[in-house]
């Protein structure tokens, strides 16, 4: 900031710590002192916001004459300024409306390249350059109008002085002001006109000033504030927001009746283009937009575009990580603000909503109750499960052909697998198995082909693969979702009654990892694999008893272009245990399931925290971890009583621990009874 003015204090507390330099423009020492008043009054203000900038001051009043200066001084002191790599410079002088002669001149250099200098200082960003719109209450003349000279003009700002008058703001009375002048306006705005600053008797003395003089520094501050928050900005876009952001509610933008015709605005008259609004000034200009490359000039993307839609094996860990919290996004004019993002990465669904869905499928009273249907014919026989509604939303077809079984099945992604473990164990519907995996939750429409080789009579090969595209309300996921798994083992017969299998798999993934999905700046990845390897067990004891048990384990990686750039997933699991006794007409089931659920796994992202005055982005590497901080378990009761006059009654009574993998979730017990009577 270069404030050229009478002398200065500069021992005065609001000085003392900015100062940089000084310079007596009159007899070409550093000594400002003398003559200190009006000086130090004005260098006081220019600290506006959270800004604190650096000081460059120079003395242009001679001694022998007190508060009066050159105009070729005034001048000169701008270029010198502008040289000494001030970014805003202030006048708090009257008459700085007209350009100087072509032949003034000072210490050798012309006045008018003197005030050139505003335009490419700074490397090419120039300076603002601020004055003091007088205190003569008429409006602005000039023989010779700076707004001739356009490149100058248009990194100028001519500061007025306003009062509020029953909150409503007016000029005030001595403050000179715009006119009919088009040009006044254009540059023309205002600030308060009363202000306490620095009195230059005591070192800690303060006064009450008045004047555009005392306006004109407030403006000034505020382009610094400006600057030394966003320092690429130069010095016509700076004047240029200022001037766009002020405050024109004014009831004087009302009334057309000003100027001599009475047709001119009254407020674009007096008030030029409004009263200089900081807040509106360091507000972004337009949306937010995440930088999409290492420069600026790559691109960016809407924060809209940017999202993360996790399953649920990832918990809470992303959002809770804080990882995606003080993240840097750029307004229209390239200034950074900093943001939280943790917003953006949210789980797929609550363990509530997925508790009530589950509730309504099981329910005899809910339409979305599921309803089997069975059939065979030769050699093959097929199952469908429809809702209340009539919408299939599951359906299997098996055939055997030689030593060869075949199992063809299509279900929605949200519905359990029909060739699971659990759906070909038998056992009675339980909440605990209802909706799909995390796997497959995120997927539309899902099918599947398995295959049964047997080798000898006790050992059997296996194969499956399954594949799906993203679900429909992931259309807000530009980049569709797409997932297959790949399984091959073997299933062994211990007994009659007893098989164990085991299977190692590969799962790949397009745009997601583990089910969750991600686009724009938090996209999760092109292409991942992750592989997996499988135990089994099924069993039937006897007449009455059958269970099962299943436990799935996981590894991979996902490589990521945009701010998550690597994911090393170290172990992911999930098992399933049921057990069912049925009696004649009694059934009672018992399960234990612990959902999918990432045990160790590390993300690396690359967050942008700023920018450089060139444009590059500045990144900051964050490590995260992905395993959330519970694990949710399920235990559940099922029992089914067949009366004897067509009817039945059960119940199944589910707990929940942690649910959704998250430590301080409180447990969940779930209830449901049923009853229903053919008639």
């Amino acid at each position: 900031m270069g404030v050229a003015d009478t002398g200065f204090r500069i021992t005065h507390e609001s000085l003392a710590p900015l100062l940089r330099t000084t310079v007596n423009l009159v007899d070409g020492s550093g000594d400002v002192s003398g003559d200190e008043g009006h000086g130090t009054a004005v260098a006081s203000l220019i600290e506006q916001g959270d800004a604190s900038p650096a000081l460059y001051l120079a003395k242009v009043s001679s001694d022998s004459d007190p508060g009066r200066a050159a105009t070729n001084v005034l001048d000169h002191s701008v270029g010198y300024l502008a040289d000494e790599g001030a970014r805003v410079i202030n006048h708090s002088w009257s008459g700085r409306a007209n350009a100087p002669s072509p032949s003034a001149s000072y210490l050798g250099v012309n006045s008018l390249e003197s005030l050139g200098r505003i335009v490419n200082s700074n490397d090419g960003l120039g300076s603002v350059y601020v004055v003091a719109a007088g205190n003569d209450g008429k409006a602005l003349q000039a023989d010779r109008p700076i707004h001739q000279y356009d490149d100058i003009y248009s990194r100028m700002l001519i500061v007025g002085g306003s009062v509020r008058d029953e909150g409503d703001i007016r000029l005030a009375t001595n403050s000179n002001h715009p006119g009919e002048d088009s040009d006044w306006q254009a540059r023309f705005l205002t600030a308060p006109w009363r202000q306490t600053a620095a009195d230059a008797s005591e070192d800690d003395a303060y006064g009450v000033w008045a004047g555009t003089s005392i306006a004109a520094p407030q403006v000034a501050g505020y382009a610094a504030a400006m600057i030394s928050l966003w320092p690429h900005l130069d010095a016509a876009t700076v004047s240029q927001l200022l001037l766009d952001t002020a405050d024109r509610s004014s009831s004087l933008y009302q009334d057309e009746s000003c100027g001599e015709g009475g047709d001119i605005n009254c407020g674009y008259y007096y008030l030029g283009q409004g009263e200089a609004d900081l807040d509106a000034a360091l507000a972004p200009a337009g949306s937010l937009a995440l930088a999409s490359g290492s420069h600026l000039d790559e691109g960016t993307q809407s924060l809209e575009q940017s999202l993360v839609q996790l399953s649920g094996a990832y918990g809470d860990s992303l959002a809770s990580s804080g990882a995606l919290a003080d993240v840097a996004a750029f307004d229209e004019l390239g200034r950074d603000y900093r943001i939280d993002l943790s917003g953006h990465s949210f789980r797929r669904d609550s363990h509530e909503a997925r508790q009530r869905s589950r509730m309504s499928r099981l329910s005899s009273a809910s339409p979305d109750q599921r309803q089997e249907l069975r059939g065979s014919a030769g050699a093959l026989s097929w199952s469908t499960q429809r809702d209340g509604h009539g919408e299939t939303l599951a359906s299997r077809l098996d055939g055997r052909f030689g030593r060869s079984d075949w199992t063809l099945t299509r279900f929605a992604g949200d519905e359990a697998d029909p060739a699971s473990a659990y759906a070909e164990s038998g056992i009675m519907p339980l909440l605990a198995f209802q909706g799909g995996s995390d796997l497959t939750r995120g997927l539309g429409t899902v099918h599947g082909l398995r295959n049964d080789y047997a080798l000898t009579e006790r050992a059997t090969l296996q194969a499956r693969h399954w594949m799906g595209d993203g679900a429909e309300w992931g259309a807000a996921l530009d980049e569709e979702y797409q997932a297959s798994r790949s399984d091959v083992g073997m299933r062994f017969e211990l007994s009659p009654q007893l098989g164990v299998s085991t299977t190692v798999g590969v799962l790949d993934e397009r745009h997601g990892l583990l089910g969750g999905q991600g686009s724009g700046m938090l996209t999760l990845g092109e292409r991942n694999r992750t592989g997996f390897a499988s135990l089994g067990l099924d069993a039937r004891l006897g007449r009455h008893w059958q269970a099962f048990a299943h436990y799935d384990r996981g590894r991979g990686e996902a490589e990521g272009h945009g701010f998550i750039q690597h994911i090393d997933i170290a172990r992911v699991e999930e098992m399933a245990i049921g057990l069912q006794r049925r009696g004649e007409r009694h059934t009672t089931a018992f399960a234990y399931r612990q959902p999918m659920r990432i045990g160790s796994a590390e993300a690396t992202l690359s967050v942008p925290v700023g920018r450089t005055l060139a444009g590059e982005v500045i990144t900051e590497e964050r490590s995260v971890s992905l395993s959330p901080s519970g694990r949710q378990q399920e235990f559940e009761l099922g029992y089914r009583y067949q009366t004897q006059r067509r009817g039945a009654v059960g119940f199944n009574l589910n707990h929940t621990v942690e649910p959704g993998h998250d430590r301080d979730a409180r447990s969940d017990t779930t209830l449901l009874l049923n009853y229903e009577v053919a008639f």
